[in-house]
């Protein structure tokens, strides 16, 4: 596992939204089932699974953005804060069964203090559960080149698309390939917005010649950004593009030529 950092306060938010998410699909499933079928369901129980459920699920988006599994330094240190986070919203709902707000009570003692070996067993699982999420995570990563390869395959055509004089030359098609911050910085230097590409390529587009893309890549900027680089065997520049996802879209947000040396 390597040494990566990592935002802890935006994973440990995250680990607690999703923890409070559960805890709420339990508490209206169980109100579901008591009102059709007259029956009761533990929530303080089914409550005590969702730690370590929510930290699987946080360990698998952690190995899927960081594209490593954590060292054991980050994985414990993290596992402490989400179950400091974790103990506080139990302490909470502790504190509202007192008043049964929940419909159910706390079992007895948790309400004046979690034993000392479900606090154990609690860290444990979510230290295991992190560690479990970003193994299941790598262990599947072939799946995820595969993904890549294809992203790779669709942002080229995407790329081929642009310097496709039909396409060029329709402000329709170039409406939905352009995202509405587009900037380009060309070969002369000078900056184009959107609405300046949007009006000159449909004019040159009749006189645009043929152009061939070459030594196609591509890095993940973050996720739903991803920036590819490409060389025109026809006139010697290095592109680069900055493609974002939005509903499901692709739009490319920036793009700038270079003349290569001669």
């Amino acid at each position: 596992m390597l040494n990566v950092k990592i935002n802890y306060f935006q994973y440990v938010r995250r680990f607690s939204i999703t923890y409070v998410l559960m805890l709420a699909i339990i508490f209206v499933y169980g109100m579901i089932i008591a009102q059709i079928f007259d029956a009761q369901i533990s929530f303080w129980r089914a409550a005590w699974t969702m730690g370590p459920v929510s930290s699987f699920l946080l360990g698998y988006k952690i190995y899927e953005r960081q594209k490593v599994r954590l060292n054991i330094d980050s994985v414990l240190g993290l596992a402490v804060l989400c179950f400091l986070s974790l103990l506080s919203v139990q302490a909470i709902l502790s504190y509202a069964s007192m008043f049964n707000l929940l419909g159910q009570r706390a079992p007895q003692g948790l309400i004046i203090k979690f034993g000392a070996s479900w606090a154990i067993s609690q860290f444990g699982l979510i230290l295991a559960g992190l560690w479990f999420g970003g193994w299941v995570t790598e262990k599947f990563k072939d799946d995820k080149q595969f993904d890549f390869t294809a992203l790779e395959s669709n942002l080229l055509s995407l790329e081929q698309r642009l310097l496709d004089p039909a396409v060029r030359g329709s402000r329709h098609l170039l409406d939905q390939l352009l995202h509405a911050d587009f900037i380009e910085i060309g070969a002369s230097g000078r900056t184009y917005d959107r609405a300046q590409v949007l009006d000159a390529l449909p004019t040159e587009a009749a006189d645009y010649p043929v152009r061939t893309i070459e030594n196609f890549r591509l890095r993940e900027l973050s996720e739903g950004l991803i920036q590819v680089f490409y060389s025109i065997a026809e006139n010697a520049t290095q592109r680069t593009s900055i493609w974002k996802l939005e509903d499901e879209q692709w739009s490319m947000i920036y793009h700038q030529g270079t003349r290569r040396a001669p």
